[in-house]
């Protein structure tokens, strides 16, 4: 994958005036009863909080009140990742067709999780599971400190436009397939000083790097994530080109993304 990136990066570059994605969020908030109502004010935070992340990188969310859903079913809600329950739940739910738009779902995931996300080379097989699973305490809003100011359905999303964690395969290269995310051993939890850098990165980190604790794809407190790099924007625009290509709103973009796709289909 990462070879196959960084040659389709090289020969077919969207320029930076034709960087703009514009993509319709359709939440579907699945509950027991009372628990796990999401309220429009934390929709609206949510957004915000997304475009916050994701402007710097030329994509913005949009939401509409009449694109919501609510899904009341007890299984449903606890559905686990992979599960029987959670591709049901999608099989009968998804809002939108996700070459068009990102189905957001909020529950109470099991196994400890505050969510997951499928990736973009993963929805031409299995359509109906694309999309983000969110623990519904975790948006703004929510109860679920120190998760709670939305940065899980950042991180999620992150995913989704095709990045990994910033510690993906820990020290071992390619790493998260990022060159300016240095290669950490391990999730940071909590709020690591910077202080104290260089934490726990690798040793073949280049000279001089540091642990990546601020940046949206590691596991830090909400309040301390705050960054994607110029690396990580890179790839999700890649990621969005080969395998996301009617998401793309400009004429110049989709014509790149065109190309890629007859690119990706020749060498994937």
């Amino acid at each position: 994958m990462a070879e196959l990136e960084a040659q389709f990066i090289q020969d077919t570059r969207i320029t930076e005036a034709d960087l703009s994605l514009i993509i319709p969020v359709h939440f579907i908030h699945v509950v027991d009863g009372e628990q796990g109502a999401i309220s429009a004010v934390q929709r609206k935070q949510q957004v915000k909080v997304l475009n916050d992340a994701y402007a710097p990188m030329g994509i913005v969310f949009t939401a509409e009140e009449g694109n919501v859903s609510v899904v009341d079913n007890p299984e449903f809600f606890r559905m686990g990742h992979m599960s029987a329950r959670e591709r049901n739940c999608k099989t009968q739910n998804q809002a939108v067709d996700p070459k068009r738009g990102l189905n957001f779902y909020t529950a109470e995931p099991g196994g400890g999780l505050l969510g997951w996300a499928t990736f973009p080379f993963q929805m031409e097989g299995d359509p109906a599971m694309d999309g983000v699973v969110i623990m519904h305490s975790s948006l703004p809003g929510g109860t679920g400190a120190p998760y709670d100011l939305g940065m899980t359905a950042v991180h999620e999303v992150g995913h989704w436009l095709g990045l990994y964690h910033t510690f993906q395969d820990a020290c071992v290269l390619p790493g998260d397939e990022v060159s300016d995310t240095p290669a950490h051993s391990g999730p940071n939890y909590g709020k690591p000083a910077d202080a104290e850098q260089p934490h726990n990165l690798c040793a073949n980190a280049s000279a001089g790097a540091e642990c990546p604790i601020h940046n949206y794809m590691n596991y830090v407190d909400d309040d301390w994530m705050h960054e994607f790099t110029n690396g990580q924007r890179e790839r999700m625009w890649a990621q969005v080109g080969m395998f996301r290509r009617d998401l793309l709103t400009s004429q110049a973009a989709a014509a790149v993304a065109e190309e890629a796709e007859v690119w990706a289909q020749v060498r994937w």
